[in-house]
């Protein structure tokens, strides 16, 4: 699925209750196949030989979106969806989110905006958006967060991707079993014009 991040869970979360259920381990063989069909399936494309997001070339379905900066994704306008790289981001943040794993995120979404800038206009994405059960994440590098219906389709969507999480994040089983507040997708959006802003060839990436 969309954004599940791989990343280490942190230490300084106060644990008091669960926060959702997860696949038992022996359906971890199960969910790894499904992992990789489901990314082949999607043809996710890498944004760089070393980079952990990846893009999903997708139209906008459903009904319109308007975003904060004005931004109107219509059905059928270009909303490419964005994925991280599990067992990329599990090699990276062994340290912390805010290390080694943080700055390629930063750097790949500056990858991302030069994308952007090279494409026709006529073929650049009005949107990006993704679904994510760590959703702190993406709205500190300027996405807006959105609550989802909680329909059965949806929440069998939190339980894989919390299941996910737990396969992929470093000690993420045992820290998932209790936290502060249950762990639920929300779905994630940034314009292709507020990409541009914060990300585009006037802010360059920090090396």
């Amino acid at each position: 699925m969309q954004i599940a991040v791989e990343g280490r869970l942190p230490h300084n979360v106060v644990m008091s209750r669960p926060v959702g259920r997860v696949a038992p381990r022996f359906l971890d063989p199960i969910l790894a196949v499904v992992e990789r069909i489901d990314r082949a399936v999607r043809r996710i494309e890498p944004l760089g030989p070393e980079s952990v997001l990846g893009i999903e070339r997708h139209r906008h379905r459903g009904a319109a979106v308007t975003l904060a900066d004005g931004t109107v994704v219509h059905p059928g306008d270009p909303a490419w969806i964005i994925h991280f790289d599990n067992a990329r981001m599990r090699r990276l943040a062994r340290t912390s989110w805010a290390g080694d794993a943080w700055r390629v995120a930063r750097r790949d979404l500056h990858a991302l905006a030069a994308l952007q800038e090279a494409l026709p206009p006529r073929e650049r994405p009005v949107a990006y958006t993704g679904i994510t059960v760590l959703a702190p994440l993406p709205r500190r590098a300027g996405f807006e967060v959105l609550d989802r219906p909680r329909t059965p389709g949806v929440r069998l969507e939190d339980w894989y991707l919390r299941s996910v999480l737990a396969r992929w994040a470093r000690g993420g089983r045992d820290r998932l079993a209790h936290g502060h507040r249950p762990l639920v997708t929300q779905v994630v959006w940034l314009s292709g014009r507020e990409l541009l802003r914060r990300f585009g060839s006037s802010h360059p990436a920090e090396q």
